[in-house]
């Protein structure tokens, strides 16, 4: 498994507690178990090619499937849940970790729950409506759909839907009037035009002929997950891999073979776990190289599920010293420097790895060239599991992937996936499976007795008092549901073979890496008590606070011109951050040099346009529930972008990000740029209808939800300015980090430089007083104060428009 854990939050905590991972280092000395009858054989044998790489599959979507390797199909069993008796191995420490963690996930789950509960009690209706969070008076019909229950959502044919919140995965609560006063149905959004929102079900429900409300809810799933692979540490998958006990069968793994090094902080024999963050949030220095960047402190182990195919460990033994032995044959790796490529072979030859990427360093880069050489050079049998924090980031992966000739499986929400990769999802591969036409005539079947048996239930209660008849009635719905269980088992039985037959013909993992940087943003965690009690602490922060585990630090940034990088490099890495983005003459690369704009005023010395400026000016902040607004702010956004839409021909809508730490900055952010008709004159106007049309391809997100992301030129605006010199949670050091790391040519930071300065009391506030004279040593501060942004406004049309 190769985990981007940038964010080290909830979806570290399920690779914390649940990682399936099968590590032949750990079995007996035997390099392969017999695989005669009555002896178990290896899940994976590493002498055998990925089943992708065969001559016949090629490299197209094609898959073949046959009759008879159809009958074939092993039957996957799911084990019983055990628990680690007294005395066991571990029983100490997985009980630890459950008392531990268990309780603070509930506690967080609970907050999430009450603060939509508050909403729903507290706002009325139209309030609700207003904010996205609810739509009432919806029409609904089932949709025909082979993969699920799914209704589709509208106002009536054409009725636009309003601007709410509803995004493809979001959970809500259908009801016909009120959710607090009714049974709700719990439904996911699976994707949304502007017309119709398509939700799934889990099971079918009168739904036509009636009105409905929708109402934005928090999903129960991710918790229930944290919690399931936290109990999961109570198995042990050696045991399951050895199971005998059912011929032509085999059980599905659960539980980790790491659990000596995730458990290790939970052994009696230290006492009683206190998390401890690897360094503070507001601590200033960065860690000593060694400590980011040390072999296996780990005594036994070493190998991983590839520790029995000596090509790899020899591979990975030259590799992974800072002075590489290189021999004829091997690999090739094109593009890396030679951290990545020592990051690369610690991956395939540890069974556990930490990867310490600072922004820009190549994480993804890394992950995809690690992905190829285990597939295309040593062509390895075994899955390759990759997890990112955002659906953004995994595109990005798989669209790599297949640029290297890999055939990704993309898994997740289908409504979150780029476009671009559309042909890599599951249902992709299943529509063009050779027994989707059979899938399909099963599936009719399943929907026609559904609808036969539900009309039966309803004459059932109708002729309640016509004894003969019902008795016939109940007889014939017998009779239907007995058909109706036979045509289920045949689809989740054809269903599960299709799928198999896509994984096994698809590159897609096993084998721990947690890639990410503890000086970037950390887990949301809305409960206080948890957030005290350590829940914000990751597995990938506590993993290095121990060192144990084998790391290496990437150090050579790809992704920002040089000005850009300089001040995180100093402030946040302690320059230990090399720039990859000069050539030999130390000149910077040309796809890198500075948009232009009236804003970035050139250099009278050096003829050079700076690629960062800060835009300051005196507009106050205001709040907007709880949240924060700054209509200074957003007016020179627009500005700005009219200004660089209109310079920069070669500038497209995409190539742009619009950041800000407040929500409710970016809601006014999306009105204007989208929604505000003033707004939408003055653009068609200023650029053009062709040229405007690319303000909607702008993404408007938060500093936390473009984390990972990047964009050649980026708009942070900072919102806070006000006399006491109050940050909030912008005083997060990790925050401005992120923040000041997203672009690649152009940075225009929007603010109130004085609020910065003043803050410098809070609590790593003071990050903001060095960005502040850095800008000012460096003469990159642009004032926009009185006729100067009049005149910026004004001049531009966005004067007293926002």
């Amino acid at each position: 498994m190769l985990s981007q854990s940038q964010r080290q939050g909830f979806p570290v905590l399920l690779e914390e507690c649940g990682v399936s991972v099968q590590d032949e280092s750990l079995r007996a000395a035997s390099p392969l178990r017999s695989s005669a009858p009555g002896c178990s054989a290896p899940r994976f044998d590493w002498r055998h090619r990925a089943a992708s790489r065969s001559p016949s599959q090629g490299h197209g979507h094609k898959l073949s499937c046959d009759r008879e390797s159809a009958q074939t199909h092993v039957k996957r069993l799911v084990p019983q849940q055990l628990e680690i008796q007294p005395g066991g191995r571990f029983y100490h420490e997985v009980n630890a970790y459950e008392d531990r963690f268990l309780p603070l996930l509930e506690l967080e789950q609970a907050e999430d729950e009450k603060e939509m509960r508050e909403r729903l009690t507290k706002w009325p209706v139209k309030k609700l409506c207003d904010e996205g969070y609810c739509i009432t008076g919806m029409s609904a019909f089932w949709l025909d759909s082979k993969f699920g229950r799914i209704a589709a959502f509208g106002l009536g044919p054409g009725v636009a839907l309003p601007d709410v919140k509803f995004e493809g995965g979001t959970s809500v609560l259908v009801t016909r009037v009120d959710p607090l006063r009714e049974k709700p149905i719990h439904g996911r959004v699976l994707s949304r035009t502007s017309t119709q929102l398509r939700v799934s079900f889990q099971k079918l429900f009168d739904l036509e002929d009636q009105l409905w409300r929708l109402d934005l809810w928090q999903s129960r799933i991710a918790y229930e997950r944290m919690c399931h692979a936290v109990t999961q540490l109570h198995q042990d998958p050696r045991i399951l891999e050895d199971d005998n006990s059912n011929p032509g069968s085999e059980l599905v793994l659960l539980g980790t073979h790491l659990r000596d090094v995730i458990l290790r902080s939970f052994s009696p024999s230290d006492g009683v776990y206190e998390p401890k963050p690897f360094q503070a949030a507001d601590d200033a220095s960065y860690a000593a190289h060694d400590t980011l960047d040390h072999p296996a402190q780990i005594g036994t182990g070493h190998g991983g599920i590839f520790g029995g195919d000596m090509r790899i460990q020899s591979w990975a033994r030259r590799h992974s010293r800072v002075n590489p032995v290189c021999v004829e044959g091997d690999p090739e790796l094109h593009g890396l420097n030679a951290t990545q490529i020592r990051a690369i072979a610690m991956m395939v030859g540890e069974r556990i790895t930490l990867i310490h990427g600072p922004p820009g360093t190549g994480k993804s880069k890394t992950i995809i060239e690690a992905v190829r050489l285990l597939k295309a050079d040593f062509e390895v049998p075994v899955p390759i599991l990759v997890c990112t924090y955002t659906n953004m980031a995994l595109d990005h992966i798989v669209e790599g992937l297949v640029g290297r000739g890999l055939k990704p499986l993309r898994v997740g929400i289908d409504a979150k996936v780029r476009p671009t990769v559309k042909d890599y999802v599951l249902e992709a591969y299943l529509d063009r499976h050779p027994r989707r036409n059979e899938l399909e005539r099963l599936v009719r079947e399943e929907t026609r007795l559904q609808e036969k048996a539900r009309l039966l239930e309803k004459n059932n209660g109708e002729d309640s008092n016509k004894p003969s008849r019902l008795a016939r009635l109940r007889t014939i719905l017998a009779n239907v549901d007995r058909q109706l269980w036979v045509v289920k088992a045949k689809v989740f039985k054809l269903r599960q073979e299709m799928i198999t037959d896509v994984l096994k013909q698809a590159d897609v993992s096993q084998h721990v890496v947690l890639i990410g940087d503890h000086k970037q943003l950390p887990p949301v965690i809305r409960s206080r008590e948890a957030q005290l009690r350590g829940l914000n602490i990751s597995l990938f922060e506590r993993l290095t606070e121990e060192s144990a585990v084998p790391s290496i630090m990437l150090d050579m940034q790809y992704r920002m011109h040089p000005e850009i990088s300089r001040f995180p490099s100093s402030e946040f890495y302690a320059r230990s951050l090399k720039d990859g983005t000069v050539d030999s003459g130390g000149n910077v690369l040309a796809q890198l040099h500075p948009p232009v704009s009236e804003h970035l005023v050139i250099n009278a010395l050096t003829g050079g346009r700076p690629s960062v400026v800060f835009l300051d000016h005196d507009g106050l902040e205001a709040t907007k529930d709880r949240s924060r607004i700054n209509v200074t702010d957003a007016a020179i956004v627009c500005a700005v972008l009219e200004d660089l839409l209109c310079r920069n021909e070669d500038l497209r809508g995409e190539d742009i990000g619009v950041i800000s730490p407040y929500m409710a900055q970016i809601s006014l952010l999306n009105y204007l740029l989208n929604v505000d008709p003033d707004h939408r004159d003055r653009f068609h106007k200023a650029l053009g209808s062709s040229r405007a049309g690319e303000l909607a391809q702008i993404e408007v997100k938060t500093v936390n939800g473009f984390e990972g992301r990047q964009k050649e030129v980026v708009l942070f605006s900072t919102v806070r300015n006000n006399a006491a010199g109050a940050l909030g949670f912008l005083a997060d050091r990790r925050r401005l980090n992120v923040g000041l790391t997203r672009a690649r040519r152009g940075l225009f930071v929007i603010g109130g430089l004085a609020t910065l300065r003043a803050g410098s009391s809070a609590r790593g506030a003071v990050a903001w007083k060095h960005y502040a004279d850095f800008l000012a040593g460096a003469r990159l501060v642009r004032p926009l104060k009185g006729d100067m942004l009049r005149q910026v406004l004004d001049g531009s049309g966005w004067g007293g428009r926002v």
